[in-house]
Formats: C-alpha cells, structure tokens, sequence
C-alpha cells in the first residue's frame, strides 16, 4: 500500500469517493494509486507534462499490479484528458499561477459535476482570483504544516456564482477561523513587504490598499 506524506494526504482527503480522478502533474503517481487502492477511485489518470516523470509513474502502476485502472499520459495540462472521463481533478505541488493557467487553457472544467482539488505550492492568492472571477465556488480550504512552510489545499466546484473580487478572501483564504490563523498572519506580512515596495514608488494609494487588508487579515 502506497503511504503519502502530509501534503497528499490533505490532496486525497478531498477527493470524492466513487470518482474518476485525473492527476495532473502526476510526478511518480503516488496520489492516484493510494486513491485506487484505498478503494475511493475506481478509475484514474496519471498524467505529466515530462517523460522522467510519466516513466517514474510508470514503474509505481505497474508495480502496483494497477495497469487497468490507472491511464498513463504525456502531455501538457488537462489537454490529455476529456470532461467525459473524470469526476474529480487534483493539481498540486505547482505554482498557483500556474495552475490558473491550466484551468484557463481547459474551459470544459466549468462543469457543475467536476470538482477540483487544488494545492498550489506559491501564489495561491493568483489561484483564488482566479477561481472567484471565473464562477467557482472554493468549497472547503485547509492548511498543511511542513516545517516552517505553510500549504493551502481547497476544493473547488464551478457554481457559476458572479464574478467576486474579494480581497480579504483572496489572499486569506477559506479556512476555519483558527485553522488559517497562521496563514493569515504570514499573508499580512507578506503584504507590508509589497506595501513598502509601492512606497519607495510613491504609489501611495496602493500603499494604503494594501496596509488596511494586512491589518484585517491581521484582526481575523
């Protein structure tokens, strides 16, 4: 039986059971075989954008005995799967920019039956925007303690809820108020860095947006 670490473990805890699951960036196929083993995933797709990595996720299906229930594909993104063939999506251990970007190049993920399990290992506040500006819902968001780093993982379903540019959720999250207390104090230190670059620009407006949202993150 495969065993993830903290971060993916927080990745398969959110994925539904009885889905078709498509791993994007699969790296050595750990997430899709523990999902398939544990019996939550009947079915699933392995895919990466490097033939180093698909060749690692190779060897762990097929030392798995998993060759019939987990797909091998190269390519770039969610260009090597179909809406018809997945129920859920994860995409971890990427830049929140990036897998933005991803979803953009995928326009059939703005499906009501299709949820994303997301964990950006940067920016996730690029991932947010994105997610709120494009009708999705962020269902649930919890945080991962590696050491001194801080991870976000969030599922997301699209709702076609109205375009939201929420700052305070944006770049604070939607955690349990407890629960993203540290990521919350991190954000709002992260801004008055941006803050005192906008200074010495003389950009004293963004300035002032930019304290007032880390004091609130700060007060939450």
């Amino acid at each position: 039986m495969i065993t993830l670490d903290k971060r993916l473990s927080a990745v398969a805890a959110l994925v539904r059971q009885g889905s078709r699951l498509a791993d994007i960036g699969t790296d050595h196929a750990y997430l899709p075989v523990y999902l398939v083993q544990a019996g939550v995933c009947p079915s699933a797709i392995a895919s990466d954008i490097g033939e180093g990595p698909l060749d690692a996720a190779h060897r762990t299906v097929t030392e798995n005995d998993l060759t019939s229930e987990i797909a091998l594909r190269l390519g770039d993104g969610l260009s090597t799967v179909s809406a018809e063939e997945v129920e859920d999506i994860a995409i971890a251990g990427m830049g929140g920019e990036t897998i933005a970007a991803i979803l953009e190049a995928a326009p059939w993920v703005q499906n009501e039956g299709i949820r994303l399990i997301l964990q950006p290992m940067t920016r996730a506040e690029d991932l947010r925007r994105w997610l709120l500006t494009h009708g999705f819902s962020v269902l649930e968001e919890h945080l991962i303690t590696d050491g001194r780093h801080l991870y976000p993982v969030m599922a997301a379903e699209y709702t076609a809820a109205p375009p939201c540019e929420d700052e305070v959720a944006i770049y604070g999250g939607f955690f349990t108020a407890e629960e993203g207390r540290p990521y919350r104090q991190m954000m709002a230190e992260h801004l008055l860095r941006r803050a005192r670059g906008y200074y010495h620009d003389g950009d004293f407006v963004t300035v002032s947006r930019l304290t007032d949202l880390s004091d609130l993150l700060r007060k939450m």
